[in-house]
């Protein structure tokens, strides 16, 4: 498996245990259309979902309190242009490899952390490869945060 592989899987990995946690179920469809890597849905199964795209990156992406993430600009486009709640999830990854996941008899660690961003009403540009989105490290993408996000998403409200 090459390295961009492992990477998309291992944030899809990193987004399921979240989610699993937060007692909410992923969706991955068979073919990514419109940027769309899954389906956060919540306990109520209605109004509770959200689309979110998964990414994950080995490199010093911290910036003060932001994460800063070159998104591409096909992708750009499609999360903030959604007509549904619609979440960017960047899993930062340590450079060696060998270190994102360890294992003992007591605990399961990956590494480091997961942060999501909401791309609504962000404006358009004319960059034509990418745009750097700046994701607050206060964005933590955890179980919690992601019961809150399902609240948000059921009452119709932007995340």
């Amino acid at each position: 498996m090459d390295l961009n592989t492992k990477k998309e899987r291992f944030s899809l990995a990193y987004v399921h245990a979240v989610a699993t946690y937060a007692n909410c179920e992923v969706l991955e469809p068979k073919v990514d259309r419109g940027s769309v890597d899954g389906f956060l849905v919540g306990p109520s199964r209605r109004r509770d979902l959200i689309r979110f795209q998964a990414e994950a990156t080995e490199r010093d992406v911290i910036r003060g309190d932001q994460l800063h993430f070159p998104l591409p600009i096909r992708d750009y486009n499609h999360i903030r242009n959604a007509d549904a709640p619609f979440v960017l999830i960047v899993v930062r990854l340590p450079n060696d490899e060998s270190q994102w996941l360890t294992q003992t008899d007591d605990e399961l660690c990956l590494r480091y952390c997961g942060y999501w961003l909401s791309l609504a009403n962000y404006p358009s540009t004319d960059n034509t490869a990418t745009v750097t989105v700046h994701i607050p490290l206060a964005n933590i993408f955890n179980s919690s945060r992601l019961t809150e996000l399902m609240v948000r998403a059921a009452r119709g409200e932007q995340l």
